[in-house]
């Protein structure tokens, strides 16, 4: 063998074995994927829509993929602790994350040395479902339009007040958020959770609050707040008679409440699209679209690139909030 040839076939070989150790390029063992139950880490307490959609979700990838896919709760740190777990697990597809808005977009950005880099340190799978805020007040106040919120505000700077599930929180940046868009001055009055958030509405104890539809739908169906607008950019199906934010004059305020499946980044690429393709077979079965929709939640798939488009989407808005306001959670 000439010395040319054998500097060709050294480079071949050299090639092979690169390609094979390649994170996105398919081996015996991705192709064979999964052959052990897969855990699917939910970074919030049992119960809600988060933990609802996670299990529907392993329910019906357990039966696509012929092995088991498991729950497992790791709450705390607004959702970190969970996701936390996912982006130092191994990067073989056998520990995934139920990723939502706080852990994905919001809390690692309002302490100094967040635990991951929710942009990267992640190989995004798909997005599965999503829900839009709304907007509520007392029923006391005497408003029924978002416009006649924003007046009202106007008329009396700093003397209205909106509630949040604690600085930091989802509905303490979409406040501010409401607030910066609208130009006008209202009091923020944290509280330590969504619920007592309304609560206190009720109570006559603050005016107004940014709250998921999935927890508000059931109080202004039965009167006891007032619903004014959702956030997505279509209506929402659990309260259609509401207009969406744009309708209601403030397109700025457009965002929905997300969850989706992630991976560690470096997951190999054919792991990634073998759990994306089975995630929309799933997304379009009625086992898991309508058990969501009674909790005010909906059904929605994507690519693994729109889902990661999304993200950043969401990174880059509540950044420039968060830096605006000076918002720190530590």
């Amino acid at each position: 063998m000439t010395v040319l040839a054998r500097l060709v076939l050294a480079i071949a070989v050299a090639v092979g074995l690169a390609a094979a150790l390649s994170p996105g390029v398919a081996s015996a063992q991705d192709s064979d994927y999964p052959n052990k139950p897969v855990t699917i880490v939910v970074p919030f307490t049992a119960g809600g829509a988060t933990d609802l959609s996670a299990r529907l979700m392993a329910q019906l990838l357990s039966l696509q993929l012929g092995q088991s896919f498991v729950v497992v709760n790791k709450a705390g740190a607004s959702g970190m602790i969970g996701m936390g777990s996912v982006a130092s697990a191994p990067k073989d597809g056998y520990t995934l994350g139920w990723g939502g808005n706080s852990p994905m977009s919001v809390a690692p950005h309002l302490i100094r040395n967040p635990p991951y880099d929710p942009l990267k340190a992640f190989a995004p799978v798909g997005l599965a479902a999503i829900s839009s805020w709304t907007l509520v007040v007392n029923p006391s106040l005497p408003v029924n339009a978002v416009a006649e919120v924003i007046a009202l505000a106007k008329s009396k700077p700093g003397r209205l007040t909106y509630a949040s599930s604690g600085n930091g929180s989802a509905p303490h940046l979409m406040g501010e958020q409401f607030k910066a868009a609208t130009a006008i001055d209202v009091l923020h009055v944290p509280f330590k959770g969504e619920i007592d958030g309304f609560n206190a509405i009720m109570a006559d104890q603050v005016d107004m609050m940014m709250g998921s539809t999935s927890t508000t739908a059931p109080l202004i169906k039965s009167g006891r707040i007032k619903g004014l607008a959702v956030t997505t950019e279509k209506r929402d199906p659990a309260l259609p008679d509401l207009p969406t934010m744009t309708e209601a004059g403030v397109p700025s305020l457009t965002v929905e409440i997300f969850f989706g499946l992630l991976a560690p980044a470096g997951t190999p690429e054919p792991i990634i699209a073998k759990l994306s393709e089975a995630m929309k077979k799933a997304i379009a079965d009625p086992v898991y679209r309508e058990p969501l929709e009674k909790s005010g939640v909906y059904a929605a798939a994507s690519t693994p690139e729109e889902f990661a488009a999304l993200l950043a989407r969401h990174n880059e808005r509540w950044v420039a909030i968060i830096k605006r306001n000076n918002i720190v959670n530590e």
